[in-house]
C-alpha cells in the first residue's frame, strides 16, 4: 500500500526530476531578533503587523523581501546598506524598508506579495492605500547604480503636492512669484528656488534636485528650454544654472563640471555662505561586536558544539520540520499540480521518517492523510491545517538550533539544519523496512529545492547540480547518501570563504581527519565505503543527541 502511494508520489515527481540524456502568525518574536539590517542602515525592519499601515503613508516606499538565512541575501547586504544610506539624503520622499521572510509570523506576508525569490526590492509610490492589491514595482535588479536610477525615475513621476519637491518642468507662464506661491505657507522653510536647465536627453535636473534635498531651504525647479531663463530676468543663452529669492532676485551659478553632483555643489556652497547648512547626514554607526548577542545559554551550546566529535542534534531535526511547515511550504498562493505532488512527497517522507516526539508523529501522520485527496490547496490552507492540527500539541520543544548554532547572528540556521535532516533522510530511508526506493530522497530534496526553498541562489544552485552530477542516475540507498554527501561538499567548496561563512564552522570537506581518521587513504583521497560506514553511524536516529533540548521524553 505505501510502496503503492509512493509509486503515485514519485512519478508525478518526474514532471520535475532532471533529465540527463506560498498562515500562523507567531508571537515567538524577540525585542532582540537578529537581523541583516537595522535602523542606522537606514532601513526599518517591518513584518505582517506593520507592513501594510507603512505602504499606507503618503510617500515613496522601498522594501526589500529577504530571507535572513539566505546567501545571496547575505552578499546583498553590504550592498543595500551603503546604497541605503546613500538615499537616506531622499528621505523627505522615500522611506526604505526590510521584511524577512524567514520568520513565520511573515510567511502569510510573503505569500500575498508572491515572493518567489529573495532578495526582491519592490518599489511602492505615495498613492499605494488606493490599491490594496498592488504588489509593487519590482526592482530586478542588484547593482546599487541600476537601483538607484530605477528608484530616480519612480520617484520623480510622483506629484508631492504644495509645498513639497516638484518634478514637472516649469511652465511658459512661470515667474519668481507664481514658482513662489507653491512656498507661501508659514510653515515653509524654502528662500530659494534653484533653475537647472534639463535637455530632452538629460535628467541632470532631476538629479540634481534629488541631491538638495537635505537643504529644505531650497527649491529645485526644471527648466526644460533655456527661453523661459528670460522669465526670471536673465538672458537666455547659456543659462544652466540659476537661483532665485523670494523677491524675485536672480543671479547665475557656475557650476564646476556638468553633472548633477557639481550643480548640487554649487548651490550648497551658496547656500553655506548665508549660514544654510543641509540636515545631517545618517551617523555612522559604531562597529557592532557580536557577542552581544551571546547570551550565557548561547555561548554554552557554542562551546559545546564546537567539542569534538562531530554529533547530530534532534533540535536541528525538529528546527528543520518547524520551518518547513510554518515557513517555507506554505508560501504558494496555490499549490497544485507538481507543487502539490512536491509537498505531498515532502510530508509523505517525513512522515515515514519522522524523528519528532510522538505529537511530531501525530501531526505528520495526520497532515499526510488530511493533503492525500487534495487535487488543489491554497497556501493558506495548508497554513491553517497545519496550525489546527498542530493545536494541542506540544511538538516542536527546542525552539533554537544547537549543532547549527552560529557564533554570529543569522549565521549557519536553517540551511545547515536543513542539510542536516537531508542526510539524517537518506540514511533513515536505507534502513528497513525500507518505506523509500533508491533515490527517492533525493527526488523529495529536488522538489523541495525547486518549489520551496526561499534561497533563490541556493535553489538553483540544486537544480544545477542534480543535472550534472547525474542525480537520476542513483540507483541504490549507499549511492543515495553518498551522492548527497559528495553535493555536500561540492557546495562547500563552492562558499568557503564566503562572507555568509561561519569562522568558527569553516567550509571543509566533510568529514575531517578528526572525526573520520579512516575516510582517506594515506594520498588523502576518499575511502567511500569508510565515509558510508560514517555517515549511516552519524545520522543514525539512534546516535542523534537529545543536548539543548528541553526534555527528551516522547522521544523514546
Amino acid at each position: 500500500m505505501i510502496r503503492r502511494l509512493l509509486k503515485t508520489l514519485l512519478y508525478g515527481l518526474l514532471l520535475f526530476t532532471p533529465e540527463v540524456t506560498p498562515a500562523r502568525i507567531n508571537a515567538r518574536k524577540s525585542a532582540n531578533e537578529a537581523s541583516l539590517y537595522s535602523d542606522t542602515d537606514n532601513v526599518i525592519m517591518l513584518d505582517i503587523g506593520s507592513l501594510r499601515p507603512a505602504l499606507d503613508l503618503n510617500n515613496n516606499k522601498l522594501v526589500q523581501f529577504l530571507n535572513s538565512f539566505c546567501g545571496d541575501c547575505h552578499r546583498f547586504a553590504p550592498i543595500f546598506k551603503t546604497l541605503s544610506r546613500d538615499l537616506y539624503k531622499w528621505r523627505r520622499i522615500l522611506r526604505i524598508y526590510g521584511v524577512d521572510c524567514a520568520q513565520e509570523r511573515n510567511a502569510e506576508l510573503c505569500r500575498d506579495f508572491n515572493i518567489r525569490q529573495t532578495p526582491s526590492l519592490r518599489f511602492f509610490g505615495p498613492d499605494t492605500q488606493k490599491n490594496l492589491e498592488y504588489l509593487g514595482s519590482p526592482i530586478q535588479s542588484q547593482d546599487p547604480k541600476f537601483i538607484k536610477a530605477a528608484l530616480a525615475d519612480l520617484v520623480s513621476q510622483n506629484d508631492y503636492g504644495t509645498g513639497q519637491p516638484n518634478f514637472k518642468p516649469v511652465k511658459p507662464s512661470d515667474s519668481a512669484k507664481t514658482l513662489f506661491l507653491d512656498y507661501q505657507s508659514s510653515e515653509s522653510p524654502v528662500q530659494y528656488i534653484a533653475l537647472v536647465l534639463q535637455p530632452n536627453d538629460s535628467k541632470i535636473g532631476r538629479d540634481t534636485l534629488l541631491e538638495l534635498l537635505p537643504y529644505k531651504e531650497v527649491a529645485v525647479r526644471i527648466v526644460g528650454d533655456a527661453q523661459l531663463f528670460s522669465n526670471f530676468g536673465l538672458e537666455p543663452s547659456n543659462q544652466k544654472l540659476a537661483i532665485i529669492d523670494r523677491s524675485g532676485k536672480a543671479q547665475l551659478l557656475s557650476p564646476s563640471l556638468e553633472t548633477y553632483e557639481a550643480y548640487a555643489t554649487s548651490v550648497g556652497d551658496f547656500l553655506k555662505s548665508l549660514n544654510f547648512k543641509p540636515d545631517p547626514p545618517l551617523p555612522i554607526p559604531v562597529a557592532s561586536n557580536f557577542t552581544e548577542f551571546l547570551d550565557q545559554q548561547h555561548q554554552a551550546i557554542l562551546d559545546e558544539v564546537l567539542k569534538p566529535p562531530f554529533k547530530v542534534y534532534r533540535a536541528d531535526l525538529e528546527q528543520a520540520i518547524d520551518k518547513l511547515l510554518h515557513i517555507e511550504l506554505r508560501k504558494w498562493p496555490v499549490l497544485e499540480g507538481t507543487n502539490l505532488i512536491a509537498l505531498k512527497t515532502i510530508i509523505t517522507v517525513l512522515n515515514y521518517l519522522n524523528p519528532l516526539n510522538k505529537d511530531g508523529k501525530l501531526l505528520l501522520s495526520d497532515l499526510h492523510n488530511s493533503l492525500d485527496p487534495k487535487l488543489s490547496i491554497k497556501g493558506a490552507e495548508f497554513g491553517e491545517l497545519v496550525d489546527s492540527l498542530e493545536k494541542g500539541r506540544k511538538v516542536f520543544k527546542g525552539r533554537r538550533y544547537v549543532g547549527c548554532i552560529g557564533s554570529r547572528p543569522l549565521l549557519r540556521g536553517f540551511t545547515c539544519s536543513m542539510w542536516t535532516l537531508f542526510h539524517y533522510l537518506t540514511v533513515q530511508s536505507a534502513k528497513p523496512p525500507n518505506y523509500f526506493s533508491p533515490g527517492s530522497i533525493l527526488n523529495t530534496i529536488y522538489g523541495f529545492a525547486k518549489y520551496f526553498f526561499g534561497c533563490t541562489d541556493c535553489s538553483e544552485h540544486f537544480q544545477q547540480m542534480a543535472v550534472r552530477r547525474n542525480m537520476s542516475a542513483v540507483n541504490t540507498y549507499d549511492e543515495e547518501i553518498l551522492w548527497l554527501w559528495a553535493a555536500h561538499n561540492e557546495v562547500n567548496q563552492r562558499i568557503a570563504g564566503d562572507t555568509t561563512e561561519d569562522p568558527k564552522f569553516p567550509k571543509i570537506q566533510f568529514p575531517n581527519a578528526e572525526n573520520c581518521p579512516t575516510c582517506r587513504d594515506a594520498n588523502s583521497q576518499w575511502r567511500t565505503d569508510e565515509v558510508l560506514k560514517y555517515l549511516k553511524n552519524l545520522y543514525d536516529i539512534k546516535n542523534v543527541s537529545f543536548y539543548g533540548l528541553p526534555t527528551p521524553r516522547g522521544y523514546d
